[in-house]
């Protein structure tokens, strides 16, 4: 009787580990899905500057200062993560809400905006990537300087611009990562060229990236150049990756204890006298 009861007991005893064991890895593979989907999230923290303003030094502190940013620019409207298809007809219905208005009004103010038409183009374009962790050649840092110009018949040529730059992985869609600041750009000047230091912090797999940006006169609505990867090489297969896939390599160490044949004899003998004690114990 004594017997059966253990046994009862034992079985018991299992069901309930079976079932505690099947509700811990229920709990530990739903944390493991929902920290999966939050990582897949594309997140990343740019700041934007005209390169005149800052010092080799300065930008390394920039660098270092990124990652320390809590709020990614995907959250806070700096970048819409949209395609650039999807922004551009968005952009298009807002300029043909302006086109309706300026036609409702008078001569004057269209002849007074017909004075500041004036031709743009972005003449060239750096990049740099850096931060590699893993060694892996992919890096989650890169920086991205353009140099845009303005012609007019005006004789002070300045023009207040902003721009959006866009990043396409492997070939694929145009996906927004970045609005600059308002900032002034002279004629045809190499002292107004404007740097892009990015950190990718997640969802960006280990791979080749091109960068495109699309340039905007300040109250007007509409590209008023372009320049991507087609236009320059610094531009095209940046290998990037985020910080999420740029763990560094720990190589495993693994212990080698070398053992001498008196010592498996004894480590035998253990295993045996605890075997049988099991089998007393169950016995009983």
């Amino acid at each position: 009787m004594l017997i059966i009861n253990n046994s009862n007991k034992t079985a018991n005893l299992n069901s309930l580990t079976k079932t505690l064991l099947v509700i811990a890895f229920t709990w530990l593979f739903g944390i493991q899905a929902a920290t999966s989907e939050e990582i897949s999230k594309q997140y990343s923290i740019s700041q934007g500057m005209t390169k005149m303003d800052i010092s080799e030094q300065q930008r390394k502190t920039i660098i270092d200062k990124i990652k320390l940013v809590k709020v990614p620019d995907q959250l806070n409207g700096i970048a819409t993560a949209k395609t650039r298809v999807e922004m551009l007809k968005n952009q298009n219905s807002i300029a043909q809400d302006l086109q309706n208005n300026i036609n409702t009004q008078n001569t004057n103010y269209t002849n007074s905006n017909q004075n500041y038409t004036a031709d743009f183009a972005i003449y060239g374009a750096t990049s740099f990537v850096q931060n590699d962790y893993d060694s892996d050649n992919f890096y989650q840092t890169f920086s991205v300087t353009f140099d845009a110009d303005i012609y007019s018949y005006n004789e002070n040529q300045f023009g207040e611009v902003y721009a959006l730059l866009y990043i396409s992985k492997n070939g694929g869609p145009w996906t927004h990562y970045f609005t600059t600041n308002n900032f002034i750009i002279e004629g045809d000047s190499t002292l107004d060229e404007y740097e892009i230091i990015t950190t990718f912090l997640s969802g960006y797999s280990s791979d080749y990236y091109d960068i495109l940006i699309d340039l905007y006169q300040v109250d007007y609505n509409g590209i008023v150049a372009s320049y991507s990867s087609d236009d320059s090489n610094a531009l095209y297969a940046l290998p990037l990756e985020s910080a999420d896939y740029d763990e560094p390599y720990v190589e495993a160490y693994i212990e080698v204890v070398e053992t001498s044949a008196g010592s498996i004899y004894w480590l035998l003998l253990l295993i045996i006298c605890a075997y049988y004690l099991r089998i007393k114990t169950k016995a009983l």
